[in-house]
């Protein structure tokens, strides 16, 4: 038996903070818990304990801090009190980012950062969604919107067909959970005029906003208010919508993904980075820094976008290059591959190795075409593996349990590696083997620097494989000398 991973993560929500980090981290946690083998534990403010069962899935546990113990040593103490460790931490917070990877590394806790604002150095996995893969020392810096975690209720909505229905086109308005800076107020004056459209209007559970104001945009008829629907709900009228107008946020990208064209107003520094990310792409158009928006400047881009279909559609081309909606499923494997061990291959591990590797399930598409070996051949070639000094021969392992074998045979002449990988059998259905990958790749990154880019070979009927090599970041193409074959390569910085 295996002891199950233990993930905490750290993360906030409330008025002032609103809901992204909650929308992100419980998009990361929903994934680690379709494994059967991960336990999650929320640890987050008073206001966040409230609004948890609103994003989290039914079985995690949630720990409310108060102001005077919301510290990382404080946390954990308070963690450790309620009987529980951890053995990954999911980082998805402001500030005493610096605290919390000094707290990781002493006591030997691997960590993961959602890291907006750059602050983190020393993490083992740092996420920046506006940013470049990069690896430094013992940091593996994962850049880009592919690392993006978006909800299921986001995901599984798929891309808008490209055929809009016909008038009225459908503006969905929504500032997040609280809209600190009054943007949905403006919104409301600026629509008032927008006849022509249907307007959907979402009031975040935390907004602030004149009652009378609201009174009045529910009597025109061309716009409809929803007070603090649930994320599903949400995500349906999203989808609905033609075109949107919203902040820089976590639901920028999830407009984005679903095939949504938005208008967006910078509300925060912190959304500076990846909205100016995004305008770059071509994939929103930017109204600016909040302060400088104005009902009238709302309203004029909106009219404007709404009378440009060549625009929208060039809008949703650009966003669905940008994001796929994988990135919970990225980041959930990498943190299960974190809490993987990586030992050695040895001799005294043949037996094993040869009931795993020649199980049907691994060996049916084994590139060799001879038959299965034998034991004594099996061990005259792992002998020969074990004394090449450019095979990296590992078992990754959860505590004292086999989950999966991985080998690099490094060509130091062109810097390659050819990757060979395959899961114990019983991990087989489990989720497991893109966690596997990861952690072996991590282990070639700090171990032989000088590998620049992992090839691999897929049979054409694995399927399975072929997803985790696209899920890795591999580059896959029909091979040009083996028919029934896929060539996998992937560049490593």
């Amino acid at each position: 038996m295996f002891a199950p991973t233990r993930v905490a993560i750290r993360a906030e929500a409330g008025a002032i903070t609103g809901s992204g980090h909650f929308a992100r981290a419980s998009a990361v946690a929903a994934e680690l818990l379709l494994g059967g083998d991960t336990e999650v534990t929320l640890i987050t403010n008073a206001e966040g304990a409230v609004l948890a069962p609103t994003f989290f899935p039914p079985n995690i546990r949630v720990l409310a801090l108060t102001p005077e113990n919301d510290g990382p040593e404080e946390a954990m103490l308070a963690l450790a009190d309620t009987g529980w460790t951890a053995d990954v931490i999911l980082l998805d917070q402001y500030g005493h980012v610096g605290e919390w990877e000094a707290l990781a590394a002493r006591t030997d806790k691997r960590l993961l950062v959602l890291d907006d604002l750059n602050e983190a150095t020393q993490a083992d996995i740092i996420v920046r969604t506006h940013g470049e893969t990069a690896w430094r020392r013992d940091s593996l810096v994962l850049g880009g919107p592919a690392y993006l975690p978006l909800s299921r209720h986001i995901t599984d909505l798929g891309l808008k067909p490209s055929q809009s229905g016909g008038p009225p086109l459908r503006l969905n308005i929504c500032f997040g959970g609280s809209d600190p800076t009054g943007e949905t107020a403006k919104a409301l004056q600026a629509v008032t005029a927008l006849t022509q459209l249907a307007v959907d209007v979402v009031v975040g559970p935390g907004t602030k906003i004149d009652p009378l104001l609201i009174e009045r945009s529910e009597q025109l008829p061309h716009v409809t208010i929803y007070q603090a629907p649930d994320p599903r709900k949400l995500a349906e009228l999203m989808f609905e919508a033609d075109l949107a107008l919203g902040a820089g946020g976590v639901m920028l990208w999830e407009r984005l993904s679903i095939g949504v064209p938005s208008l967006v107003i910078c509300v925060a520094q912190n959304q500076r980075p990846q909205v100016d990310t995004v305008v770059e792409a071509g994939a929103i158009q930017s109204l600016g820094e909040h302060t400088n928006v104005t009902p009238r400047i709302i309203a004029e881009a909106v009219t404007a976008l709404a009378a440009d279909e060549r625009e929208r559609q060039a809008i949703v081309a650009a966003g669905h290059k940008l994001i796929d909606g994988r990135g919970a499923l990225r980041l959930a494997s990498w943190i299960r591959a974190l809490a993987l061990g990586v030992r050695d291959v040895t001799a005294e591990d043949a037996a094993n190795l040869l009931e795993w590797r020649t199980d049907d399930r691994n060996w049916r598409h084994n590139f060799e075409t001879t038959g299965k070996p034998g034991f004594d051949a099996h061990v005259a070639w792992l002998a020969e593996k074990l004394a090449d000094p450019d095979c990296i021969f590992r078992i990754l392992t959860q505590g004292t349990v086999a989950v999966g074998v991985v080998r690099f045979d490094v060509n130091t002449e062109d810097s390659s590696a050819y990757l060979s990988i395959y899961l114990v059998p019983q991990w087989h259905g489990r989720k497991m083997g893109l966690p596997v990958y990861l952690a072996a790749e991590r282990e070639l990154r700090r171990s032989r620097s000088c590998v620049k880019k992992i090839v691999s070979r897929i049979h054409k009927a694995n399927t399975a494989s072929e997803r985790l090599h696209r899920a890795a970041g591999f580059e896959i193409s029909a091979s040009q000398t083996h028919p029934d074959w896929l060539d996998a390569w992937k560049a490593l910085d």
